[in-house]
């Protein structure tokens, strides 16, 4: 959907409401407060709220939703879901700001509320074909950090990543993908809680880190980042081996974090 086409379709609070209780009651209204059905009549004099004849409650239909409680009207919700649903570097706080006409406070709140939505929290497990990546993210730290003991600018351990985060990547070829903050490059755990592990096939650089947890799956390939052989075939399997799909995840990954952080 275009930007035109959104704005055109979602510019007014009663528009947002009706295509969000459109969504939410496809078998009738349902009451926030007893669940019951159909039984709900809408109050003339306000008419975003529903009161419902079986329990006489009051309820609306962002109940039970991030959006509970607002204040601000849907469209700008909505428009603030489309502008972070849709950007492909993440937008901050202040370009919401801007964007919306609210304060930094407000833009904030409903950045996080936003992503709150957007999360998949009920994202069954990885299956099939499953690449595996560690991005590291941030850089060295500033001068004179308690983690720069000799006062030199540089990290004062050595080692992949350095002084930078690393985050955990995991992504089902075609499909779903999952990333978390890890202790170091070396703890691949996350695989085991996220994946379908006996009937998928895991994908990954040389990194020993995988090793053990890819005796687990059904299979366990590997292109060899340092022989600079980034993508093969497994003839057995007639089956590309590479990690660009999670390459890709990652290179969005950091263009958010520019986007959001700088």
């Amino acid at each position: 959907m275009t930007h035109a086409s959104f704005q055109s379709r979602f510019s007014t609070h009663e528009a947002c409401r009706a295509h969000l209780e459109a969504l939410r009651w496809r078998g009738g209204v349902v009451c926030a407060r007893c669940g019951a059905i159909g039984e709900a009549k809408r109050l003339s004099t306000r008419p975003d709220i529903w009161r419902c004849r079986s329990c006489k409650g009051d309820f609306r239909v962002t109940d039970g939703t991030p959006m509970e409680g607002t204040h601000l009207p849907l469209n700008t919700w909505f428009l603030a879901i489309y502008l972070l649903a849709t950007s492909s570097k993440g937008v901050s706080a202040m370009k919401l700001k801007d964007w919306l006409g609210v304060s930094y406070k407000t833009a904030w709140f409903l950045g996080h509320r936003v992503r709150q939505m957007l999360a998949d929290g009920s994202a069954g497990r990885l299956a099939g074909i499953i690449e595996a990546d560690e991005p590291y993210v941030g850089g060295v730290k500033r001068k004179g950090r308690d983690d720069d003991e000799d006062g030199s600018g540089r990290p004062s351990h050595r080692g992949r990543g350095r002084a930078r985060s690393t985050v955990f990547v995991a992504v089902e070829r075609g499909g779903k993908a999952k990333a978390k903050r890890v202790a170091s490059h070396g703890v691949a755990a996350p695989l085991w809680q996220w994946s379908n592990v006996k009937g998928s096939v895991l994908m990954a650089d040389g990194l020993p880190a995988y090793r053990w947890i890819g005796r687990k799956f059904a299979g366990h390939l590997t292109a060899d980042h340092k022989r600079q052989a980034y993508a093969r075939t497994d003839r057995r399997r007639g089956i590309r081996v590479h990690t660009n799909t999670a390459e890709s995840f990652n290179s969005a990954f950091k263009r958010a974090i520019v986007g959001v952080w700088h």
